[in-house]
């Protein structure tokens, strides 16, 4: 009986052991070493939520953080090109401030208790098919600190990310440029020039663009015109559509192209330039004015964002309203689109990036090993328990 008690004695006290062990390095894996006071580059890179994989927004940040470290505490200031995209962002909980713009470069900044990583991250961003929430989880390689200055000012901190900022720039576009340009799987109707009749030939009506699959407006009619130019032509009438956006949003002559409307192909698609913008137009013909307004005419676009790896067609439907006038500006003073619709038509599937932002993993497999590491506490104690139990 005193060799069984021994035993047990002996099996609680190496599984506790085992504990203390696991425990530490799991700690040790989650903190890096403590770095002195100072000013310090430290390598980079944003991958996803659930893998060790490559983010595709890693494009959007230069490879390498500038970090300042002060009675413990640290200072981040990461830099990217892609702010026109990113409406906000989160790391480690705290939201990222904009600390400066320079050369095109946004110079962002958050700040840690401890030299941790990686990090759970969250972006907000627009896009001109709306906003979408993305996940994913920032690295930060403490290991490959390198000290740049023992001056820990916020002025010396903010010099130092403006000398990241030439190479995140030369970083981020050389990412941009070796992505395969986007293709359409569906080939557009060669461009023409859209036929002008005599003004007083044409109707201008107003409309708006709604979401493929519910009654709400689409992001994509910030890039419509609102005003149509319908004309009658010998079998009915043709009707012309205008998308507009700004070249600086850095999206390329062609990010929009139609690749049906109202069960038709898109006829007269054309593509220019005005001034800061990008424009495009296409038409579609019905046999009556009254197919205006007895449905929602129901559309496809082709998005292409180079940054963001989208390339992908959405479902849109047109609204228009109750008549027409005779010049633009009395079509857009119309006051109100009718509220009165048909049913909607079927939705097509909605886009994969317009999803809510992933669930991150740490939490619950922090829990996870949290609630095993207790089992295991349990279980030796309960051993060594019933080994003085059986004494």
């Amino acid at each position: 009986m005193q060799r069984f008690r021994r035993f047990l004695r002996v099996v609680g006290l190496l599984i506790l052991g085992l504990v203390a062990v696991s425990f530490s390095q799991t700690q040790a894996a989650h903190a890096a070493t403590t770095l002195d006071d100072g000013i310090y580059q430290v390598p980079m890179k944003i991958i996803k939520a659930d893998s060790s994989a490559t983010s595709s927004a890693n494009a959007f940040f230069g490879e390498t953080a500038a970090v300042r470290v002060q009675h413990g505490q640290y200072t981040v200031m990461i830099t990217s090109n892609g702010e026109q995209y990113i409406k906000s962002m989160k790391v480690a909980g705290a939201t990222l401030t904009l600390a400066k713009t320079l050369d095109s470069q946004a110079i962002y900044q958050f700040s840690l208790a401890k030299p941790i990583s990686p990090l759970a991250t969250s972006f907000n961003l627009t896009t001109p098919m709306g906003a979408m929430k993305e996940s994913a989880r920032m690295v930060l390689d403490w290991d490959q600190a390198k000290l740049v200055s023992s001056d820990t000012t916020a002025t010396s901190l903010l010099s130092q990310a403006e000398k990241l900022v030439k190479a995140s720039a030369s970083s981020s576009s050389h990412s941009i440029a070796d992505k395969p340009k986007a293709t359409t799987t569906k080939s557009t109707t060669a461009t023409s020039a859209v036929s002008k009749p005599a003004t007083k030939a044409a109707e201008y009506w107003k409309y708006q663009v709604i979401q493929g699959d519910k009654m709400k407006k689409s992001d994509a009619d910030q890039y419509y015109t609102d005003v149509a130019q319908v004309v009658p032509t010998k079998n009915g009438y043709q009707v012309t559509l205008n998308v507009k956006y700004a070249k600086s949003l850095k999206l390329g002559s062609q990010a929009v192209v139609p690749e049906a409307i109202n069960g038709q192909s898109p006829q007269n698609v054309s593509y220019g330039q005005s001034g800061r913008n990008y424009t495009m137009s296409y038409t579609f013909t019905i046999a009556s004015l009254r197919d205006l307004t007895k449905r929602l005419i129901p559309g496809k676009i082709h998005v292409t964002v180079p940054a963001l790896n989208i390339s992908q067609t959405f479902p849109v439907r047109f609204r228009f309203a109750a008549s027409g006038a005779a010049d633009l500006a009395s079509a857009a003073n119309v006051s109100a689109l009718p509220k009165k619709t048909v049913a909607k038509s079927v939705a097509a599937p909605t886009a994969d990036h317009a999803t809510n932002a992933a669930k991150l993993p740490e939490t619950g497999h922090q829990n996870n090993l949290v609630a095993t590491l207790v089992g295991s506490v349990l279980l030796g104690m309960l051993i060594i328990w019933g080994g003085k139990r059986h004494a």
